[in-house]
């Protein structure tokens, strides 16, 4: 079984003043070999009637966010497939010869289509629930425990602690993630922290953003990383080194020494992520980092050949790994499309991904004057304007969609000028290129993006998360149109919003009530001209999220025809009060007509 450094691809890879999310760019043994050298395509879909069983699911209400028929009380499905979308007696006249189960478990409850996750980092996600989270936001770890945010550095430091001796006396590596020093004073951990608390254990900790890490002295030591080095990124403090890194030029130093994990262990992460997205009505997730990671390919594909797998995949490949020689040799652009013709409704590519700019929160995000409010300086452009307009361009003429990771209103702007550009090149209609997080996208730039056919993922949790602490990063006024639903709704602009995992919890009710809300963490309200109301934010996380993968013809609506995916709710979110729907327990999932109880918590 083939091992790797795991870590050092999942928690390292990235500059993290400049990198959003892990590249393959800094890899050399980056882009995942394991996807296949050439693709076998899908089988045709068999024409004929089928006589297959089909099973009839009975709810009080099935809100279908078809808008051609919003509501029924039964839907059939057959072949893994809606038969058909009505009440018990119309339902059943499509029956015809085939056999039929009437299934009454949520005859009490409520049926909607499966929630979709479309933005977020599943093999990152899921490998570090298999480390130590020191994060500040409540959690639930795959398996539904409840983990309690912590409140200050002590007890991220107790808790630390309290690993490092479970551990033993070895020199095991210790690995812990989430850590905000934004919520504690911007008291960063350094090694004077955790030397005295760690024992015999080197320890990597990862910020929630994934721009920052804090080490021990021994990962320094491992690691051969002395002041002398003048790494940069690598803080020093009257000459001693504090034990954090904001470069992955110190990180990879790191590399030889990280604890490996091999096929399994991979394969094991990718099952944490799918569980974590059942456990919250989820059908579908996508990988918005995809290429990075030696071996993904094949666990996507391990997970997604079991019938017991309770979600879709949509991976979405980084431009890095497109680019790169091994992809470039294979046909770059042109090999991507022709695994694409692989794609079932289990396992697809998508979108190529790009990141243009960092976080808002770290301040690495790119924005137009007057930049950060505290500071008046700007964050970092990833990409040159001139390398993002040429790759845009590549690949909209090569019929492809654009993810284009945007936090600041520059990096918004840069991304709307290059479709701009490939589209004067060569006009496409509906090519659903969209800019993700795109907290700060103005009026003016939504106004744009609806005249030019550009969608948005934008990151709603970010308002109740960091709402309170934008303030003052951004300023008051900026921070209260963060994130602008209500903006995007008005000017056309498709939009659906994610989780960004494991940057925030996936939780699509939990998003759709800060949508409608916008309550942050201190319980103020942050922009309320830009709230949505639960409907459209139902809307915002089934079929608009369908949209923006280019499968809203197949999902994303309990409509007649579309896959039978399903998430059952044990009340009806549009008459529950706002502040409740957050609350609303997921009683199962059903996907291909299966059944998958939610019974985590």
């Amino acid at each position: 079984m083939k091992v790797r450094h795991f870590f050092s691809y999942c928690l390292l890879a990235a500059s993290p003043l400049v990198w959003s999310h892990p590249t393959p760019a800094t890899m050399p043994s980056a882009p995942d070999t394991s996807i296949p050298a050439q693709a076998t395509p899908a089988p045709p879909k068999s024409q004929t009637v089928s006589h297959n069983p089909v099973t009839i699911f009975e709810a009080t209400k099935i809100i279908t966010l078809d808008p051609m028929q919003p509501e029924a009380t039964a839907v059939a499905v057959q072949d893994g497939h809606i038969l058909a979308v009505v009440n018990l007696e119309e339902v059943q006249s499509w029956v015809h010869d085939s056999p039929v189960e009437v299934d009454r478990r949520f005859a009490q409850q409520i049926i909607l289509p499966g929630f979709i996750e479309a933005h977020m980092h599943p093999h990152i996600t899921g490998i570090l629930w298999q480390g130590l989270y020191v994060g500040r936001f409540d959690r639930y770890t795959p398996d539904g425990k409840f983990q309690k945010g912590l409140t200050s550095k002590q007890q991220a430091l107790d808790k630390i602690a309290a690993a490092a001796k479970e551990l033993g006396d070895n020199d095991k590596w210790l690995i812990a993630w989430g850590y905000q020093p934004e919520f504690y004073n911007n008291q960063p951990l350094t090694s004077a922290d955790l030397d005295p608390i760690t024992g015999k254990h080197p320890i990597l900790i990862e910020n929630a953003s994934m721009h920052i890490y804090y080490v021990n002295s021994l990962a320094l030591k491992l690691g051969g990383i002395t002041p002398a080095d003048k790494i940069p990124g690598v803080i020093v403090k009257d000459g001693k080194l504090t034990g954090e890194f904001e470069e992955a030029d110190a990180v990879k130093r790191l590399l030889p020494h990280l604890p490996p994990v091999n096929d399994k262990l991979l394969l094991t992460a990718t099952w944490n992520s799918a569980k974590l997205a059942h456990q919250v009505g989820v059908t579908t997730i996508g990988d918005a980092s995809f290429g990075m990671i030696p071996g993904s390919y094949k666990a996507y594909a391990d997970a997604a050949a079991d019938p017991n797998f309770p979600v879709r995949l949509t991976l979405y490949p980084l431009v890095e790994a497109v680019r790169s020689p091994l992809i470039e040799k294979k046909g770059g652009l042109a090999y991507i499309k022709q695994l694409m013709k692989a794609n079932t409704d289990r396992l697809s590519i998508g979108s190529i991904k790009f990141v243009t700019d960092g976080s808002i929160q770290g301040m690495t995000a790119n924005l137009l004057w007057p930049y950060y409010h505290e500071t008046g300086k700007n964050g970092v452009a990833n990409m040159s304007y001139a390398d993002l307009e040429e790759w845009v361009t590549k690949v909209h003429q090569a019929g492809l969609q654009c993810m284009i990771h945007t936090n600041g209103d520059q990096a918004t702007e840069w991304a709307i000028q290059a479709i701009q550009h490939a589209q004067d090149v060569q006009p496409r209609l509906d090519h659903r290129h969209h800019l993700d997080h795109n907290q700060m996208v103005s009026d003016n730039q939504l106004q744009r993006m609806a005249t030019l056919g550009i969608a948005t993922n934008l990151f709603i949790n970010h308002i109740h998360f960091w709402g309170d602490l934008h303030r003052k990063i951004i300023g008051p006024q900026r921070s209260a149109r963060m994130n602008p639903l209500k903006s995007a709704l008005r000017h056309g602009v498709h939009f659906s919003t994610h989780s960004d995992s494991s940057v925030t919890r996936l939780d699509p009710l939990f998003s759709i009530w800060v949508a409608a809300t916008r309550k942050t963490m201190s319980g103020q309200v942050l922009g309320p001209q830009e709230r949505i109301s639960v409907q459209e934010g139902l809307k915002m996380v089934t079929l608009e999220a369908a949209y923006l993968m280019h499968q809203d013809n197949v999902k994303g609506s309990v409509t007649q025809g579309k896959l039978a995916d399903l998430v059952v709710l044990a009340e009806n979110p549009l008459e529950v009060a706002v502040d409740h729907v957050k609350d609303i327990k997921v009683v199962a999932t059903v996907m291909d007509g299966k059944v998958f109880p939610v019974n985590y918590k």
